[in-house]
């Protein structure tokens, strides 16, 4: 218990400091020996991020003075003890004992004193809980108040869907198994799954009805498989695919979209990422999955630099952007992102956008995609674009919101597409 809250704590220590849990993790994990320690660290951390908002106002009701350099430590332990399944006792004598391991002897005792106090008085912290906005719903104060600005209808199912634990979505190589033959896999390891909702990847996905280890998933090192979000799956079918086109995936990693794109029709793709490290993860799974693509790591906007010339039929432009609309996959991204971030994010999909368009053949569609749910990335981006560009019009089936948008809930995370033809 102790190594798992000195852990737990050094890694939400980094998060608040503004590092994501993709870079955090790899750090601090491989501290610990035991791989059953790792994923009790990641379940914690994750928790405690989701459930941040109310650690923190928990701790503030509880002492008027923040001890330094525990505050993390207390968190952590707050979460253990409200939402782990471990006995009070050993996460609080574990604090203690950690906050000794940490150099902080002498307010062992003030740890100690701090989760007591949190027990007796846990009821009255919970009721004064649901009058703080940030405690109830665990997100930032001007996120909730932008959420409730930009989705009023929603933004209660948006928060719920926060909390919960993202479902594990399988998007089935239909190049080299069934859908009906996978699932008897499936069946004949007793792993129980369901069937999305949405028509557009009916054909292709499968949701687990209890998370299971990668290595486990049959089929997955054979290439009958890739775990991918539904939400995520209904982005290559929009492409409106043909054989023999040239389609360009302008910001390719992981790779999860690039190899949808090749499993759907026989087209010739590029796939560039601007950051080579990431851009291995593409290669490794057109690897896996026996499909071929060319790859470039390079800044799609220099153009100059990559371009042959030669236009392409389709392309996919998966652009970064706030991830507003994966938090419940993502938990840090909520505490990690600050308003002004979203001017940043708009005006490098702009830049996007503008370089993409040039490599565009006319007649021909780019996909414009976000994972967020803010509209100054979704359908006022697109309308700017459509200002900005003569020879560009929007599909008939977004034109109404100038876009689809995809809410986060329990089967899926947020999307945002909008499908741009050039006149």
């Amino acid at each position: 218990m102790i190594d798992i809250q000195l852990a737990s704590q050094a890694c939400l220590s980094k998060v608040k400091l503004g590092q994501s849990l993709k870079t955090v993790f790899p750090q601090e994990l491989e501290k610990l020996g035991s791989r059953n320690d790792q994923a009790t660290v990641k379940n914690t951390v994750y928790g405690a991020l989701r459930y941040l908002g109310y650690l923190e106002f928990s701790l503030d009701s509880l002492v008027s003075k923040r001890p330094h350099g525990l505050v993390n430590l207390l968190l952590v332990s707050i979460y253990l003890i409200e939402y782990s399944r471990a006995a009070n006792h050993a996460v609080v004598n574990a604090a203690v004992s950690s906050a000794k391991q940490m150099g902080f002897g002498k307010l062992a005792g003030l740890v100690n004193a701090v989760l007591r106090n949190y027990l007796r008085h846990e009821f009255e912290i919970k009721q004064n809980a649901e009058n703080d906005d940030v405690a109830k719903l665990q997100h930032q104060a001007w996120w909730i108040k932008k959420l409730r600005q930009d989705h009023p209808g929603q933004v209660d199912d948006i928060f719920s869907s926060s909390l919960q634990q993202p479902s594990l979505a399988l998007r089935v190589n239909t190049r080299s198994i069934s859908l009906e033959k996978y699932v008897r896999l499936l069946d004949e390891q007793n792993i129980l799954w369901r069937r999305p909702k949405n028509n557009i990847v009916a054909d292709v996905a499968v949701i687990l009805s209890q998370p299971v280890p990668v290595a486990k998933i049959p089929g997955f090192f054979e290439g009958l498989i890739s775990v991918q979000d539904v939400g995520a799956q209904t982005t290559a079918p929009q492409l409106g695919l043909r054989p023999g086109q040239r389609v360009l995936d302008a910001c390719a990693a992981p790779g999860g979209k690039t190899c949808h794109i090749l499993e759907l029709e026989d087209v010739f793709v590029t796939a560039i990422d601007k950051d080579p490290k990431r851009l291995i993860k593409v290669e490794e799974n057109l690897t896996r999955l026996s499909l071929t693509a060319k790859t470039l790591a390079i800044d799609m906007c220099d153009i100059g630099a990559w371009w042959d010339g030669k236009h392409y039929d389709r392309i996919l432009l998966d652009v970064p952007c706030s991830a507003s609309g994966v938090v419940r996959r993502h938990p840090d991204i909520k505490w990690i992102r600050r308003e002004k971030d979203i001017d940043s994010f708009v005006q490098q999909q702009r830049s996007l956008l503008s370089a993409a368009w040039k490599v565009l053949v006319k007649g021909g569609k780019l996909l414009y995609t976000t994972c967020s749910i803010f509209p100054e990335e979704n359908e006022k981006q697109v309308r700017w674009f459509l200002n900005e560009q003569s020879d560009a019009k929007i599909d008939t089936g977004y034109a109404a919101h100038n876009g689809h948008l995809i809410l986060p809930n329990d089967s899926h995370d947020g999307f945002f597409h909008a499908l741009l033809e050039k006149k």
